[in-house]
């Protein structure tokens, strides 16, 4: 069942419920209104003609009918109830409304008590059945002579509740055609989205990264739009680097491995003579150096993918790893007539951290300055202490060609090289600086690099300083 019908239906339910649950309420609450408010009216009139018998009884009248036929009369014409007046042995004295003999009525005896009772009952007139009847007895030199019984038709107050139902049921219909339509636009408000979520999930499953959903409103809906849209460009990008990296990788691989070839046909051809075989053999080894560096850095980066980075931390001094790290690329640098120099903060700082892995990265990070600096340009790595952090920041700038904001976003992404620097880069598998990204943020911290076309790069991460 479509999310749209099922948001329908329950509020529909909902809806159903609710107002069977108050129109109950409303007509117990209705009825129990009127009854009491009607009670309430019909002891006054009890009130007021068992106070008219207590006069009567003064002046020796009691029960004389002339004087309670023309009382209970005129009470009844004007107000449209029946009255009867009763001894205190329940025999009828006078009665206008009622017809003549008691009504089948149970529960007037507490009237010879003193008490005021309001009972229901029937009458023998079909216009009085069912009957509410309210008795109110009188007194006379401290003794019950009888009780006053004023009696009205529930079958007027039941058609004066009917009418009410009427107009409640009215009303409740006409807000029930409101809500169902407010009902509808809200269910479909919900499901129309979501039903565009699906089809663009559909669409994306089958290859196509392009589909964006629009953000129409701030809500939940409106924030899984924005994310199914971040998802999109992150899968867009992904695909792009998977593409990058089949063509990268191709191309890496295909050029030694061509290399290599060639040189090794051409020896076994005797194309090459036996003078410069060696020659050519250090040649097809370099190339075969680069395949196993290569190989290996792919498998760094997705065990480092599949697994979290084990440390091995232990406190030593970063000047030395930096100056060890620096005479490894001294025979580069003077084959490229690059100054490689070092500034430190201290002469000695002891960092604590995985010794092997900053060595990696250091190696990384002047390995990747070395292949962007021209000729005669210059490295510079230098170390600055931060007392209040109590961390120490290592930075690596050169004099290189510099970055675009957007090589920039892209520079720590797996297997990337911009244009200029693959002309540049040809040894590189671009997977360097991305080891160096995941092994700086195994420690907690974080690669940041500065780069200015035409000027040069800085990179740098920082480590605890014991």
């Amino acid at each position: 069942m479509r999310i749209f019908w099922k948001q329908l239906l329950l509020y529909l339910g909902t809806l159903v419920i609710s107002f069977i649950l108050l129109a109950l309420v409303l007509t117990q609450g209705i009825r129990g209104f009127l009854t009491e408010q009607k009670i309430a009216e019909l002891t006054t009139l009890a009130q007021r003609v068992a106070h008219s018998m207590e006069n009567f009884a003064q002046y020796g009248g009691i029960f004389n009918y002339l004087i309670l036929d023309t009382e209970i009369r005129n009470i009844h014409q004007y107000t449209d109830s029946a009255v009867m007046i009763i001894d205190d042995n329940f025999g009828v004295r006078a009665h206008h409304g009622f017809e003549g003999e008691l009504p089948d009525i149970t529960g007037l005896e507490p009237l010879m008590y003193g008490e005021i009772v309001a009972v229901f009952g029937t009458a023998d007139a079909p216009a009085f059945a069912p009957l509410l009847v309210v008795g109110y007895p009188f007194w006379f030199d401290g003794q019950i002579l009888g009780a006053a019984l004023v009696g009205f038709s529930m079958e007027e107050l039941e058609s004066a509740i009917s009418d009410m139902y009427r107009i409640m049921l009215i009303a409740l219909a006409g807000i029930g055609i409101f809500a169902l339509v407010l009902i509808y636009i809200s269910s479909r408000a919900i499901s129309h989205p979501l039903r565009q979520v699906n089809e663009a999930a559909s669409i994306i499953a089958g290859g196509d990264f392009d589909k964006r959903l629009p953000v129409r409103s701030k809500d939940e809906i409106g924030q899984l739009a924005k994310e199914f849209n971040r998802m999109a460009e992150s899968l867009q990008q992904q695909e792009r680097i998977r593409r990058e990296f089949i063509a990268n990788l191709s191309h890496d691989m295909r050029s030694p491995l061509t290399s290599m070839r060639g040189f090794l046909t051409a020896i076994n051809d005797g194309t090459i003579s036996p003078e410069q075989q060696p020659h050519y053999l250090n040649i097809v080894m370099g190339e075969s150096e680069r395949l196993i560096k290569l190989s290996n850095n792919i498998l760094d980066i997705h065990r480092i993918q599949d697994a979290e980075v084990e440390l091995t931390k232990t406190e030593f001094d970063i000047n030395d790893l930096i100056r060890k790290t620096i005479l490894g690329f001294q025979q580069r640098a003077l084959d490229k007539r690059i100054m490689i120099t070092s500034h430190f903060a201290h002469p000695s700082d002891i960092v604590f951290a995985d010794e092997e892995k900053i060595g990696r990265v250091m190696y990384n990070l002047i390995d990747n300055a070395l292949k962007f600096t021209p000729e005669e340009g210059e490295i510079t790595v230098e170390t600055t202490a931060n007392a209040a952090t109590g961390k120490i920041t290592i930075s690596v700038a050169d004099t290189g060609r510099g970055m675009t904001e957007e090589e920039q976003k892209r520079v720590f992404d797996r297997f990337y090289k911009g244009d200029q620097s693959r002309n540049e880069d040809k040894m590189g598998s671009g997977l360097g600086l991305s080891i160096v990204k995941e092994f700086v943020r195994a420690h907690g911290e974080l690669v940041t690099v500065e780069s200015e076309v035409g000027v040069g790069s800085v990179f740098g991460f920082m480590l605890d300083r014991v």
